[in-house]
């Protein structure tokens, strides 16, 4: 025989599922958002095109980023977006063509890849393509590099501390 529980109704709910479902719903607005601000900005395009630079230049001080917006938007009309993906997952495929596009993002839904990982398979299939080539390999180059980043993410104290050892060396 089954047993039925009966919860009253004075008991609250498990904290940790109401945040748990709070940051989903967050997760799901903020996808629609990017949506709607990428439509936002094409629908300018078609109804104001001379307009549409200085506005936007009113709305973000980011205007590549709204370019990249606006790209992605004209590349996945609603009926090509997978839902399930972020709008950063679209923008790494974005200037593919759509042929090869699409099945990426089937891929990235399917694989459940990070927009990160679909990035690099993205730039693989553009130097497979022939959209981009190849950078020569040059390994002073690439260490040197990697020094040059290192040295501009490092805190100021850390930058100070590697100079003193240089210098002691």
């Amino acid at each position: 025989m089954n047993a039925i529980t009966i919860i009253p109704a004075n008991v609250a709910a498990d904290p940790f599922l109401e945040w748990l479902d709070k940051g989903r719903e967050i997760v799901r607005k903020r996808k629609e958002l990017e949506w709607d601000l990428a439509d936002w900005v094409l629908e300018g395009r078609e109804h104001f095109p001379e307009q549409l630079d200085l506005a936007l230049a009113d709305v973000s001080d980011d205007p590549r980023n709204l370019k990249r917006i606006e790209k992605t938007a004209r590349a996945f009309p609603p009926s090509q977006r997978c839902a399930s993906l972020s709008f950063e997952h679209h923008a790494h495929v974005a200037d593919l063509p759509t042929q090869e596009a699409l099945p990426l993002l089937r891929e990235a839904e399917r694989e459940k890849l990070p927009a990160k990982k679909l990035r690099i398979r993205a730039m693989l299939k553009k130097v497979e393509t022939g959209q981009i080539l190849p950078r020569e390999e040059d390994a002073e180059d690439d260490a040197l590099m990697a020094l040059v980043r290192a040295w501009n993410r490092a805190p100021v104290s850390v930058r100070e501390e590697f100079a003193e050892l240089m210098a002691d060396s």
